[in-house]
């Protein structure tokens, strides 16, 4: 995703650091209370990063929401209040081939669209807060994250679901049936070639 951080250093680093570390302090209630638990890790929302966006004197919004080839797109952007100055954006994008979109109608894959812009621009101008806020947040936007979060690397372990259970029986039942009768006696006639041979 295209991003732009746009930064001005006229009051020094350190008010910077003085700045963040107040909004962290400020915020940390609301972005932690809506911070969305997703596999073994918790995500900020939309809310939270609006939250910061204001805390610092800005506002987040998205624009040029479009349809292309394979989905969504819009523009994210984060804008000072008091001289409008753009300091950061960011692309928002929602898929054809997400599953769980897929059968949504139209304009809520158009808002979803917008949402992910927003917490994208806002990512990418604020994210150090988020650390300050808790470190074990994690600066990937929710809205940006699968259900069952990102499991790349499933573990060949896993145990199986009752589905997976019932169709490997039936698959054993039927492998055994197609299988010829093998002797339960040691002592059963068995046959060799062009007689039959007791086993000793």
């Amino acid at each position: 995703m295209n991003e732009q951080i746009i930064t001005t250093n006229g009051n020094g680093v350190s008010h910077h650091i003085r700045q963040a570390t107040d909004v962290a302090g400020a915020c940390r209630e609301i972005v932690s209370a809506t911070a969305r638990p997703i596999g073994n890790k918790r995500y900020v929302q939309v809310e939270g990063w609006q939250s910061i966006a204001v805390a610092h004197g800005c506002v987040a919004s998205a624009r040029d929401v479009e349809r292309i080839e394979d989905g969504f797109r819009c523009i994210g952007e984060v804008r000072r209040m008091d001289n409008g100055q753009v300091i950061a954006t960011a692309e928002g994008f929602l898929g054809d081939d997400e599953e769980m979109w897929a059968k949504r109608p139209t304009y809520a894959k158009r808002a979803m669209c917008q949402t992910r812009a927003i917490s994208r621009a806002c990512r990418s101008a604020f994210a150090h807060v988020i650390v300050l806020i808790d470190k074990n947040l994690s600066t990937t936007p929710a809205e940006e994250v699968p259900y069952n979060g990102f499991e790349e690397h499933r573990s060949e372990q896993a145990t199986p679901t009752p589905e997976e259970v019932r169709e490997i029986t039936a698959k054993l039942a039927s492998h055994c049936k197609a299988q010829p009768n093998t002797p339960k006696n040691p002592t059963q006639e068995q046959p060799f070639q062009h007689g039959y041979q007791r086993r000793a």
